[in-house]
C-alpha cells in the first residue's frame, strides 16, 4: 500500500513537472512566433531581434532595414503611411527607446541608441493662430543619423536634426540642428565639447 502511494505521488509530481515544462515551452514558442510575426508585419523583416513589450503603432509602406538590428524591451515605434524609414545594419535600440516617424528617418550602420532616448521627426507648432496648440499643423523635419554614432541615455533627437558619422552624444542631451562628423556633444542646450580624433 505504501509503495503504491509513493508511486502515485511520484507519478503525479512528474506529471505536474512535465505539464509545467510544456506550458512554459509553449509560451516561449508562442512569444517567438508572435514576435516574428509582428516584426514581419510592422518592419517587413525577419532579421530583427525584438524584446518584450515592444509596441508598434501605424504602418509604413516605405521601410528598409539592414541586418543585425536589436530592439530591446519596452521600445515604442510610431509610423504613418507617409513615413520613409531607412535603418542600416548593426543597430541597437536600447530599453525604452521611442521612435516617432511621420515623414522621414534615416539611420546609418553601427549605431547605438541609449535607453529612453526619443527620436522624433515632428513637433507641435505653437505659432499658429489657433488658441490651442493641438489644432495647429505639426512642424516636420527629416532626421538623419549617420554611421558609427553613439547616442547616450535619455536624449531627445528633434525634427530636422542631422547627425554626421562618428558623433558621440552625451546622456540627457537635447539635439536639434547639424552635428559635425567625429565630434562629441552634450548638454541642454547642446554644445560641442570635443572631438574623437
Amino acid at each position: 500500500m505504501l509503495a503504491k502511494s509513493f508511486y502515485f505521488f511520484l507519478n503525479n509530481s512528474l506529471m505536474d513537472f512535465y505539464r509545467k515544462c510544456i506550458i512554459t515551452l509553449n509560451a516561449c514558442l508562442r512569444f517567438k512566433f508572435y514576435s516574428k510575426l509582428r516584426t514581419l508585419i510592422f518592419l517587413k523583416s525577419l532579421d530583427v531581434k525584438i524584446g518584450h513589450q515592444v509596441n508598434f503603432t501605424g504602418f509604413s509602406k516605405n521601410i528598409m532595414l539592414g541586418k543585425n538590428i536589436n530592439i530591446y524591451d519596452s521600445c515604442k515605434f510610431e509610423f504613418s503611411e507617409a513615413s520613409t524609414i531607412r535603418i542600416g545594419s548593426h543597430i541597437i535600440f536600447s530599453y525604452g527607446v521611442i521612435v516617432s516617424c511621420r515623414h522621414s528617418l534615416q539611420i546609418g550602420d553601427n549605431v547605438q541608441i541609449g535607453e529612453y532616448t526619443s527620436i522624433r521627426d515632428a513637433t507641435h507648432n505653437y505659432k499658429g493662430e489657433n488658441p490651442i496648440i493641438m489644432k495647429n499643423e505639426d512642424l516636420i523635419g527629416e532626421v538623419i543619423i549617420g554611421n558609427n554614432v553613439w547616442i547616450g541615455r535619455n536624449c531627445l533627437i528633434g525634427p530636422g536634426s542631422v547627425i554626421e558619422d562618428g558623433v558621440v552624444i552625451g546622456a540627457n542631451s537635447i539635439v536639434k540642428g547639424h552635428l559635425e562628423k567625429d565630434c562629441i556633444y552634450a548638454g541642454s542646450p547642446l554644445r560641442k565639447i570635443g572631438t574623437r580624433k
